[in-house]
């Protein structure tokens, strides 16, 4: 995916430049979630991604969303298929 910002913003303190934040550890709970999944979300402060699973698929090749215990929904992919 592009990121949504031409330049990448390598002072940002949320992420240090990539436009990830990785891994990221959510508040709530998922159900089932173990290695080598990872939870990743992107940088709210710079915003280089339009949501988390663009941002995560930046650096795996398999991503996807997973429901939490709370209701919601978080990135997790599996750190076996990074691109780097």
């Amino acid at each position: 995916m592009i990121p949504r910002q031409a330049e990448t913003k390598r002072d940002c303190e949320g992420c240090h430049g990539n436009g990830v934040r990785f891994p990221a550890g959510p508040s709530c709970s998922i159900p089932g979630w173990r290695r080598p999944w990872a939870v990743v979300e992107r940088c709210d402060s710079c915003e280089q991604y339009g949501d988390d699973l663009d941002a995560a698929h930046s650096m795996f090749r398999v991503a996807g969303w997973f429901a939490c215990a709370d209701g919601g929904e978080h990135v997790l992919a599996d750190i076996r298929t990074g691109l780097r």
